[in-house]
């Protein structure tokens, strides 16, 4: 199928804006078979100017969407079949892949399902991407470290097959890098400049003892907190600050985690003013510990302001509208193309993915007003402030941080 590009992505940019979505799995006769008198008439109209179908497809879409946003997936033998290994009803990462995935099948007429891996069984990521590809599956979408893992395995045993991978890059048992397939596209972000914009931010407004929690030693999840490290060192030399401390600490788990929650509960307990956590469900358990301790919370790849109202900001990057992105190219073009196919493409301030939330949000800032935010934001478009990218080692700073 192909696809105009410039027409899907502004329909899709339509349902973003709307706030909630679902896929349905319709042809476009059907659509046109089904609807209402005065619907049949207005697309009679419409396909004289060659669009009826499609936009009558979309209409009765969008009005399913609003029933039921999480349902009418393929439970097998998706077109599109997203790999995960936690929920995609998580309220942060993978249910912002999720939803970018379900809105482009939605404006596509494609089909997609989702399939689930077991996290402690190592194994389970190969096996979940054969079952989708045994299930006929034309584009398979999987993020993080241990599925770039399992594609490094199988790129190559499954030419016919085309990857989505995001927040990783194929690499073998350990974790060396290996060339990417042409049946391979990968997207990664900096997340080290989201990161930045939250330290940074947090320190203007006051606080000056700070805790990072990050779930795996993930090059994903180290650029979150090297950038968070730098953000908080930066604003410590702007206001000419001498006692700003950072506690930091990996838990080796993206889930909701009894450890976490009393790590949290103790740092809290001892002066940390905010601890951002970023991880996965792990959040869950930094929350709790907030709100036993009258904590605050800094949140991560979506806006998770509408948790709890102990969540400050939240360090956001874009996945939803990169993997859209990414969909459309794919579809557009019949196939990843050659600027695509083994490629990797970095989403960061320069396309509006990376930043904390200001629009469509509640700024909980009351020492910020908005105006500085973006005057720091734009100086990261111009290059005036930069933030490294490295993940080899931890950044140099001046602030006191306390590694565990």
């Amino acid at each position: 199928m192909k696809i105009r590009k410039l027409g899907l992505t502004g329909l899709i940019l339509i349902l973003f804006l709307m706030g909630c979505g679902k896929f349905v799995e319709e042809t476009a006769s059907s659509a046109e078979n089904d609807a209402p008198e005065e619907t049949q008439q207005e697309t009679e109209e419409d396909e004289e100017n060659g669009s009826g179908v499609e936009m009558t497809s979309w209409r009765e879409s969008v009005q399913k969407m609003f029933e039921d946003p999480y349902g009418d997936y393929k439970e097998t033998g998706g077109e599109i079949a997203f790999l995960t290994d936690g929920s995609v009803e998580d309220g942060a990462y993978n249910e912002a892949i999720y939803n970018g995935v379900r809105m482009y099948a939605l404006g596509a007429g494609t089909s997609f399902s989702y399939y689930h891996a077991e996290p402690d069984k190592p194994e389970s990521y190969q096996e979940t991407i054969q079952r989708a590809v045994e299930d006929n599956a034309g584009l398979i979408v999987c993020a993080g470290d241990v599925f770039g893992e399992a594609v490094g395995a199988l790129q190559e045993i499954y030419p016919q097959t085309s990857f989505l991978l995001v927040d990783a890059v194929p690499h073998d048992g350990d974790r060396e890098e290996i060339p990417i397939a042409e049946n391979v596209h990968c997207v990664l972000f900096h997340e080290e400049q989201a990161g930045y914009l939250a330290g940074y931010m947090a320190v203007w407004e006051g606080y000056r003892n700070l805790g990072f929690i990050g779930g795996r030693e993930e090059p994903a999840v180290l650029r979150y907190g090297y950038g968070y490290l730098q953000g908080i060192n930066a604003a410590a030399k702007d206001l000419s600050l001498t006692d700003v401390a950072v506690n930091y600490w990996y838990a080796d788990t993206y889930a909701a985690d009894n450890a976490v929650r009393e790590k949290a509960d103790f740092w809290y307990g001892n002066g940390t003013q905010i601890i951002f956590a970023c991880g996965g469900g792990l959040y869950e358990s930094v929350l709790e510990a907030a709100e036993n301790r009258d904590g605050l919370m800094i949140g991560v790849d979506v806006d998770q302001c509408r948790i709890s109202d102990r969540v400050l900001t939240s360090a956001v990057k874009n996945i939803g509208s990169a993997v859209t992105d990414a969909l459309d190219e794919y579809y557009a073009a019949g196939g990843w193309s050659e600027e695509d196919a083994g490629q990797v493409k970095r989403y960061g301030v320069q396309e509006g993915c990376a930043a904390i939330p200001v629009v469509d949000t509640e700024w909980r800032f009351k020492e910020i007003p908005t105006t500085h935010f973006f005057e720091i934001y734009k100086q990261m478009k111009r290059g005036d402030r930069t933030v490294s990218d490295a993940v080899d080692m931890p950044p140099e700073v001046a602030v006191s941080v306390n590694y565990e």
